[in-house]
């Protein structure tokens, strides 16, 4: 066929078709194949049977799974959609009997160029006190760039969405509801990023290399909450980098952990928290524990609103509990470990500064063993109408070194950073616009 006659330029219209779908230049599926029935073994036949681009149809109903649609097979993701028939109106049981890896209902191995997407399902966890106790009730690992999980609820399980690996998407319009007390403190969404190679990267803020979390709801209850009023919505660990914007937080908070979390496990790196509600309602005083903890790498923090009267702090807490305490593998920050850059040495105030991964040290792009200075900031955050600052944990069991690791006007700024700092990314997330 000769380039200029009507064959060709109809075959060159029709491929900038499908390359601009989103999917691969190759792919052509686009085909709706409906699971048998609402079973783990009528879900895996409908996948295996998919096609990149294919969508698998779920339909309504309600099940008891005690194994995943994944378990025993394994199988990587394709580039498609499983979509139930909605919220409330697809929903799933896990009632696993096993906490055996490979038996979370919704076990997604991502691959890189595949872009997935799950939508309109509940997973519920209501009356089992294992539920997601292994690996949530969705797990993703893998190497995909561009997921989306969307319009899902998660209902009653300690555990409910575990992320893991070099991995980024977006998780939108999704119900995160911790109603129900299972005897132990309810950490709902848990995402281990690539670890200490994250750090070797220049940062990435303001851009699609994140988890973003945008336009949810968390609600936790009182019955889960009063215990102890540790329960964050989600908790990002291992080198992970996270947008938290535009969601409805009640009676839970934020936690952007250390190093430390398990042995040889590094901290989170960036996390952009904006635009969000935070609540406390009908709680005991001091519940929840507070509305957000920092204690690794940067964080960008604004026009954030908290209302309630019985948060146990009263500010966005900076904390770096190396400074007061060792840890396997890292050690203590005091001027004696080769994590750290010990820039302040031994026996001083502050020793081991700047430290690996402390709150406004998040990259070592330049691999000479010293953290960049990458600092925090806050503004235009408020609790119950009144200014919100960034502020050294007040905890009174701590050493004198970690306020003199984190300082104001050099580690963290209670003001709006330069805009080649950092700059939002679009909202709405471009991934909400595809179909």
């Amino acid at each position: 066929m000769r380039i200029g006659t009507p064959g060709f330029q109809w075959l060159l219209a029709c491929c900038l078709l499908v390359t601009a779908s989103g999917l691969p230049p190759n792919v052509v599926h686009a085909e709706t194949r409906t699971a048998a029935g609402l079973t783990p073994e009528a879900v895996w036949e409908a996948i295996e049977a998919a096609k990149d681009g294919d969508t698998v149809q779920l339909p309504a109903g309600k099940a008891v799974w005690t194994r995943g649609w994944n378990t025993g097979h394994w199988a990587k993701m394709k580039a498609i959609t499983i979509q139930g028939a909605g919220m409330d109106r697809t929903v799933i049981f896990d009632h696993r009997r096993s906490m055996e890896a490979g038996t979370v209902p919704f076990q997604l191995a991502g691959v890189e160029g595949k872009p997935f997407r799950i939508t309109g399902i509940t997973l519920d966890g209501t009356g089992c006190i294992n539920a997601g106790n292994w690996d949530g009730l969705i797990s993703i690992r893998g190497n995909c760039k561009n997921f989306r999980i969307d319009h899902c609820k998660f209902k009653n399980a300690d555990m409910m969405i575990y992320i893991d690996g070099d991995t980024y998407g977006l998780i939108d319009h999704c119900c995160f509801h911790a109603m129900e007390y299972h005897g132990h403190p309810v950490q709902t969404v848990r995402y281990l990023g690539p670890g200490a190679a994250n750090f070797k990267k220049p940062l990435s803020l303001g851009t699609d290399k994140a988890v973003y979390f945008e336009d949810n709801e968390a609600r936790f209850s009182p019955e889960v909450v009063n215990p102890d009023g540790n329960n964050p919505w989600i908790v990002p660990t291992a080198g992970a980098r996270v947008v938290i914007r535009h969601n409805k937080m009640i009676n839970t908070q934020l936690e952007i952990y250390r190093a430390g979390m398990s042995p040889g496990l590094y901290g989170s790196q960036s996390a952009e928290i904006y635009d969000n509600a935070f609540s406390a309602i009908g709680l005991n005083q001091g519940r929840p524990q507070g509305f957000m903890f920092i204690a690794g790498g940067v964080a960008i923090v604004f026009d954030n609103t908290v209302t309630g009267t019985t948060y146990n702090c009263r500010q966005l807490e900076l904390r770096n509990e190396r400074a007061s305490r060792a840890f396997p593998v890292f050690g203590k920050c005091d001027g004696t470990s080769p994590f750290d850059g010990n820039q302040i040495p031994a026996g001083q105030v502050g020793a081991g500064y700047p430290c690996m991964g402390q709150p406004g040290r998040a990259t070592d792009a330049d691999g000479d063993g010293i953290y960049e200075s990458t600092p925090c900031y806050a503004w235009n955050n408020t609790l119950n109408g009144q200014p919100l600052r960034m502020e050294v944990s007040r905890r009174t069991d701590v050493s004198a070194n970690e306020r003199a690791q984190i300082k104001e006007g050099r580690d963290f700024f209670n003001e709006e950073p330069k805009p080649e700092y950092y700059k939002p990314y679009t909202y709405p997330h471009p991934l909400q616009g595809k179909p």
